[in-house]
């Protein structure tokens, strides 16, 4: 709700501020051409309804700023976020006078705050007061368009618009301030006319905001927020000692297996920020854009349910329980969490559904595939030699993935695992895996002719193939993750890979595979073989010439 009415009331503030800045921009036509461009873009403002609008939008804005400054556990941020907050804490120092000028003293005394007289107190009266206005101008402009930024950023639509809303951004303050030098000049000069300046002044009562109590009140007001800003830094200080007496619960952060203390009463991001982790935070911690996501390991059930709000925000993204918005949780005892985005994510992440890189139980396809007689091949050659081959041959089996959707998930020396479906579909999947064996079998061939001068013995491989239930993800070092799988299935497609031998043939799938691959199977002689941790038998087929298998057509048992 509060970051609701920041939003809303800084909407307000916007508007009323880009009309304040079009309306400067006249002043590249002319003084009459901005006095005349009040009755269009400030006048409504000086109404009853805009003059309650303007105050409550400006009180509102400012006291959640107050609040959600109070409410931070860290002050550890991105560097965005800082700066939004310090732009929008120095507004009001810089703009107490001029805020008490042309919106106070107008309606509590006799004072006119017109455009004439106001240039020619800032350009001809005090020119230093000029360049601080136009200082004042890009602070808050800063301030609203970082705003504006952040909010908008996470919608798809805004990435088209992104470089034209920056061409406005530019070009909108540009223009104010060189309206506001032209008609400042044209000031200037005619306040070179004996008695113009002083008949200015008498007919906007600036006498009213000369005195000495008209500049008490401004010096006020600055000191009373300094001593707001003072008081809360200083509270803010005395809490953080009062709450590190107290045993704090532990926070466990993967990737990097970081261990750092969770702040009492602070956000899950907020604890990670005061650890100096980094971490994904698109929309600053107002749980709009669920970069912030994380899975929860131990420690998920002492955690509150999640709100209204979170739910809509992860029903966009995935159904497990397990992933939360680091933003909106508050955790009280040790939990356990993975990052599902990484930390210089950006608004892209914020509309991807949780995938199989975050860890997911799916329904695949598994390929292994071993080259026989490797040892033989290392033991009349250099090593250089054997690196060499291996090399090649690794780099085949890397092309016929690629051509086929296969996903490299696990080396083991001379051979490897594939996964494919992972974005087609466990009957897709079955389909491309055998096209894949297909494309190996394919391209060791070429590559054989290729080393025919090299090799006493052609290159041979055995593949096995089985698909079922399986636990997919980004696994590894941090530095070097790979998609892999684990589970029972990926062990049978170990298992049949090994059967090859056995039944002397290049290839050996599972009955399950050539189901889901759609291949008829009526005039197929079934087999069953005993897996290795399997109480129950397997039906398997064995391939002995793969290059002439294609899906829809018959499968031959040897």
């Amino acid at each position: 709700m509060l970051n609701r009415f920041r939003l809303y009331s800084g909407l307000v503030l916007f508007v009323f501020v880009s009309g304040h800045l079009i309306n400067h921009s006249l002043g590249l036509i002319s003084i009459d051409a901005m006095i005349a461009g009040t009755r269009i873009f400030l006048a409504p403002w000086h109404t009853a309804i805009g003059s309650g609008l303007f105050i409550g939008a400006l009180l509102i804005h400012s006291g959640v700023a107050l609040i959600t400054l109070w409410r931070r556990r860290t002050l550890r941020m991105s560097t965005w976020e800082a700066t939004r907050i310090v732009l929008g804490f120095t507004a009001p120092f810089i703009l107490a006078g001029h805020v008490l000028a042309t919106r106070v003293l107008d309606s509590t005394t006799a004072f006119d705050p017109n455009y004439t007289t106001t240039l020619t107190v800032l350009w001809v009266i005090a020119p230093k007061l000029a360049v601080w206005q136009a200082f004042a101008t890009l602070v808050v402009w800063g301030h609203a368009c970082i705003g504006l930024h952040a909010w908008l950023r996470i919608y798809p639509f805004y990435a088209r618009f992104q470089h034209s809303a920056v061409a406005l951004a530019v070009l909108v303050p540009a223009l104010a301030l060189a309206g506001y030098v032209a008609a400042g000049n044209r000031v200037r000069e005619l306040a070179q006319t004996d008695g113009w300046a002083q008949a200015q002044f008498q007919q906007a009562g600036f006498e009213t905001w000369m005195n000495g109590a008209t500049l008490a009140r401004e010096d006020a007001f600055q000191i009373g927020l300094a001593t707001i800003l003072t008081l809360l830094i200083f509270g803010r200080h005395i809490r953080s000692l009062l709450q590190a007496r107290r045993g704090r619960p532990r926070l466990y952060y993967a990737p990097g297996n970081r261990v750092a203390e969770l702040q009492p009463d602070a956000t899950l991001l907020e604890s990670i920020r005061a650890a100096g982790i980094p971490h994904a935070s698109v929309c600053g911690g107002q749980g709009r854009c669920s970069t912030c996501r994380v899975r929860i390991g131990r420690g998920l059930d002492d955690l509150a349910p999640p709100s209204a709000q979170e739910l809509k925000v992860l029903a966009r993204l995935t159904q497990s329980p397990s992933v939360r918005l680091a933003c909106q949780l508050k955790p009280t005892h040790d939990v356990e969490i993975a990052a599902l985005v990484r930390p210089d994510g950006g608004p892209g992440q914020a509309a991807q559904r949780t995938g199989y890189r975050q860890g997911r139980e799916m329904n695949v396809a598994f390929l292994f595939v071993d080259l026989r007689g490797s040892t033989k091949l290392s033991e009349a050659r250099l090593p250089f030699d054997v690196v060499f081959i291996l090399n090649l041959f690794f780099a085949e089996l890397a092309e016929a993935l690629e051509e086929t959707g296969g996903h490299y998930a696990q080396f083991n020396g001379d051979g490897l695992l594939a996964i494919y479906g992972l974005t087609s579909g466990p009957e897709q999947g079955c389909v491309e895996a055998i096209e894949g064996a297909k494309a190996m079998f394919r391209r060791l061939a070429t590559l054989n002719e290729r080393l025919s001068d090299e090799l006493t013995e052609e290159l041979k491989i055995g593949v096995g193939i089985h698909a079922g239930e399986a636990i997919v993800g980004s696994m590894g070092p941090p530095a070097s993750p790979i998609v892999s799988a684990l589970g029972d299935n990926v062990n049978i497609a170990a298992r049949l890979e090994s059967q090859t031998k056995e039944f002397g043939v290049p290839m050996v799938i599972s009955t399950v595979v050539a189901e889901r691959s759609r291949t008829p199977m009526d005039a197929a002689q079934h087999q069953s073989i005993q897996v290795k941790g399997r109480d129950r038998e397997v039906g398997v087929y064995a391939i002995n010439h793969p290059e002439r298998l294609l899906p829809g057509t018959m499968i031959k048992a040897l």
